[in-house]
């Protein structure tokens, strides 16, 4: 649920082959790298603009970026070295020459924590990451310092996963409002939630539960959950339209909002069909044969565009100035002109799944064949497409949606 991609999604699997030939190109140069002392946040790592320094058993790194990634704003004396920093949760001031340090107004023994090491303001990771309320670990074999949050009480906990059971009732329900509810007021991606939810709940219905849920990170502020999570269409009168069966994991982010979690943000981190055979028996019984045979050369002549690599027939193929237009033929133009890539795209088998009136989709499996660096590398590939009739013309709306690439498996 992230941004909309505008872009062929068969173009993802090329790129996938691409990296699996990057990478086995770069493994041996990437083994030879020295190691030195990393730290890792909530999983990611912290990069500092100079290295971490192991002095008497304890780690120092740069002031600035530390604070900055545990949520502090930060102002800094450079005549004094007198840090002050403040987060939502904790504030902290504290400096080279001091005995002690002051933490939301109390004074904390600093104990050398704070040093001024070749130039640069350095602190002790761990004294500031556990005044900040993280959990500390040393892995003194592979020089890594680990942060995580503490984790939430069982309250919270169960605050953070009703957010999660509001929105599955509120699906079962195909209550729009009731599942807007759940999200923040200014998330990034609400208009996007809304939109596809509409147009979801007018052609299906369907039902999502939990296999697991976890919390990954939580502070007074940000709770991130991850969720391992199906989704399936459930037989309703009326309700005939297309819907793939998934599991997706999730990470959702969650804000507060009027003193309540609510979600702002969600990201999709990757996503399989449950019964690929499953897509194909959802093709329409009987639908209009000249709307049929338009279609099914219409995604033939798109393939034929991309093997004879003819921009403008590859654009006669698209809705033209329509959402994603020209992100879609710009990613094209840029395969194109890579001389050191060759793909042959056959058009394997396709079926109508929906059609009313001047709007349909298409199921369309492909068999790709990528050349690069004179290796050859097949991929099939199932994309859902929206159609729409302009003008008397069958064409393609940018943006088709990937459902299942042989790379997954």
């Amino acid at each position: 649920m992230k941004e909309r991609v505008h872009m062929k999604r068969w173009l993802s699997a090329i790129l996938a082959v691409l990296v699996v030939f990057a990478a086995l190109a770069g493994t041996a140069s990437a083994a030879t790298a020295s190691q030195t002392i990393k730290v890792k946040l909530n999983g990611e790592w912290v990069i500092f603009p100079t290295p971490p320094v192991l002095l008497n058993g304890k780690t120092y790194v740069e002031f600035r970026t530390l604070f900055t990634k545990l949520g502090y704003s930060i102002d800094y004396n450079a005549s004094t070295k007198l840090i002050k920093a403040k987060s939502p949760a904790r504030s902290i001031e504290m400096k080279p020459s001091g005995t002690t340090a002051l933490v939301d107004g109390q004074k904390v023994p600093v104990n050398g924590e704070m040093k001024l090491l070749n130039g640069r303001t350095m602190v002790g990771v761990r004294f500031i990451a556990t005044l900040s309320d993280k959990i500390v670990s040393w892995d003194g074999v592979k020089k890594i310092v680990t942060i995580v949050d503490k984790g939430p009480t069982a309250q919270q906990k169960a605050e953070l996963f009703g957010v999660l059971d509001k929105l599955t009732a509120a699906e079962d329900a195909q209550d729009l409002n009731a599942y807007m509810a759940q999200f923040h007021s200014m998330s990034p991606i609400r208009e996007m939630v809304q939109s596809g939810l509409e147009e979801l709940f007018s052609k299906v219905q369907t039902k999502t539960t939990f296999s697991e849920k976890s919390i990954q990170s939580f502070s007074s502020t940000e709770a991130v959950i991850y969720t391992v999570e199906q989704s399936v269409k459930v037989n309703e009168e009326g309700k005939n339209g297309f819907f793939a069966d998934v599991e997706n994991e999730m990470l959702y982010t969650m804000h507060k909002e009027n003193g309540k979690w609510v979600i702002y943000d969600v990201e999709m981190l990757s996503n399989s069909v449950l019964d690929v055979d499953g897509l194909w028996k959802q093709e329409l019984a009987a639908p209009d044969a000249a709307a049929k045979a338009e279609i099914e050369a219409l995604i033939q002549a798109n393939a034929n565009a991309v093997n004879a690599k003819d921009i403008n027939a590859y654009k006669a193929t698209l809705v033209p100035g329509s959402e994603g237009f020209n992100e879609d033929v710009a990613q094209i133009e840029e395969l194109f002109a890579d001389t050191e890539v060759t793909l042959t795209m056959k058009v394997d088998r396709s079926a109508i799944v929906e059609l009313e009136g001047d709007k349909a989709a298409l199921l369309a499996q492909h068999t790709i064949e990528v050349t690069f660096d004179g290796e050859v590398m097949p991929v099939t590939s199932i994309n859902l497409y929206n159609l729409q009739k302009v003008e008397g013309k069958w064409l393609l709306l940018p943006g088709s949606a990937e459902l299942y690439n042989d790379l997954e498996e």
